[in-house]
């Protein structure tokens, strides 16, 4: 297996912007030169937020093949860190930084040479000489990235969805420098430009920093095993105290284009089924997973009764129709396109259903191009509608937010909107039993990004 193929999707998607005057080998040096130092010392590493948020960024940037320096003390893990086993931080990304992409490995050792990008936690101290200097920042739902001067000491305790979120943004602003030294290659030189031009300081918000926190998720369903749903998993096992019993419905097994996303995929579980490696991945977090080897399709649907919460992250869009059909209480559905992420939750009597917000679909069995940091944005938006729906805090609350889409290398510009339901949308139709579904989907492929 050649870093070539596990790198496929993501190479699609930078062939949006970079035209043929660059092969394949060119793009890939691009990615794999990027040096990125993390950087922490002892105080802003001491929290599950800060743990969380240094592990994420990690993995990420290691997915899209970039080369990683860990410059933090080798501290105690002070909660769970799927798919890294207990120990200290250092040690267990150092281990599982060899499962990851071929040839691809963290590095310990203070580079001797100037870098692309030092990113600090909190107010670390940078000891290195970088071309490009952010720290991050968090609190339980906001994740923050500023300039050095700006920066202040980690401020987020246990709860991880705010450290994520600044993760997740600084791993964004590590690929842009991959593409910015693509920029002779550029399709439409200024669109390049002004899509991976650095943000300045930034502060993304997953939900209102009133909303309670809670570690009670009770059984739900996940309508795939792909990259969104691993993601979901991935954030959901880090609330700590986590409570929760979920069913997988996915058939497929892992192949080595999935190691590119998939947060909870390792090199050595390639050829498993994917939701029962899920199951054996989160054994032991609190929250237990019960793999269903099958795909959610029109001939399953007597056999497969869904429960009444169901996280969906496919791409395939009738596929989400007939889940939305199936009449769950709540559903929240995480999606990509190319270089954005959108998440959206649908519950009866508050605005449209999954219909209403794509009426159309786009049938197509070509592979999806897409990248880590942008299906993390999806699966964490879907976990964050997730948890703030299991807060107890009224859904009419955040009705306005009911849909959120946006483009990570470019999170200054999110849109967040109502769904407004469509009068003849046949899957309201349907659920208020008002007439037959005229137009069911065939068996489609749950294509996941």
């Amino acid at each position: 297996m050649t870093l070539r193929q596990t790198l496929d999707r993501t190479l699609l998607l930078m062939r949006d912007e970079i035209n043929e005057t660059a092969d394949d080998e060119t793009l890939i040096v691009a990615l794999t030169g990027t040096k990125v130092a993390i950087i922490a010392d002892t105080s802003n590493l001491a929290t599950h937020s800060a743990q969380t948020a240094f592990i994420t960024m990690a993995l990420l940037m290691a997915r899209s093949a970039h080369h990683v320096y860990l410059l933090a003390p080798d501290l105690t893990l002070v909660g769970v860190q799927t798919p890294l086993g207990g120990g200290s931080i250092i040690a267990e990304l150092l281990k599982i930084g060899t499962d990851l992409l071929p040839g691809v490995a963290f590095s310990t050792d203070i580079p001797d040479t100037i870098i692309d990008l030092a990113i600090a936690l909190g107010d670390s101290n940078v000891p290195l000489r970088a071309r490009h200097e952010v720290t991050i920042n968090a609190d339980n739902w906001c994740g923050h990235l500023t300039s050095p001067q700006n920066a202040t000491p980690w401020n987020a305790g246990q709860w991880p969805l705010g450290g994520m979120m600044a993760a997740a943004m600084a791993a964004a602003e590590a690929f842009k420098i991959s593409m910015r030294k693509l920029e002779q290659h550029a399709r439409n030189p200024g669109l390049m430009a002004e899509l991976f031009a650095p943000v300045g300081d930034i502060t993304f918000a997953l939900a209102p920093a009133d909303t309670k926190l809670t570690c009670e998720m009770e059984e739900f369903d996940c309508v795939s095993g792909g990259a969104i749903t691993q993601s979901i998993l991935y954030v959901l096992t880090r609330v700590a105290g986590v409570k929760a019993h979920a069913r997988v419905i996915e058939p497929d097994h892992a192949d080595p284009s999935n190691l590119n996303r998939y947060m909870l995929l390792l090199h050595s579980h390639l050829g498993s089924q994917k939701a029962e490696d899920l199951a054996a991945i989160c054994s032991g977090t609190g929250l237990t997973i019960e793999p269903v080897a099958k795909r959610y399709e029109p001939a399953e649907v007597d056999n497969i009764k869904l429960r009444p919460d169901v996280l969906v992250g496919v791409d395939d869009i009738p596929s989400r129709w007939l889940v939305q059909r199936s009449r769950p209480r709540w559903l929240a559905i995480g999606a990509t396109t190319h270089w954005s992420a959108m998440a959206s939750f649908h519950v009866a009597g508050i605005g449209g259903c999954a219909e209403c917000l794509h009426p159309e679909d786009d049938p197509s069995n070509a592979p999806i191009p897409t990248v880590a940091f942008v299906s993390f944005w999806a699966g964490l938006l879907t976990a964050a509608y997730f948890l703030r729906q299991k807060s107890g805090q009224p859904l009419d609350n955040f009705a306005a937010e009911q849909q959120i889409y946006v483009t990570p290398t470019r999170p200054e510009n999110p849109v967040w909107a109502f769904v407004t339901p469509h009068a003849d949308c046949t899957s309201c139709a349907s659920l208020l039993d008002v007439t037959t579904v005229d137009r069911p989907p065939n068996s489609h492929s749950d294509r996941d990004n």
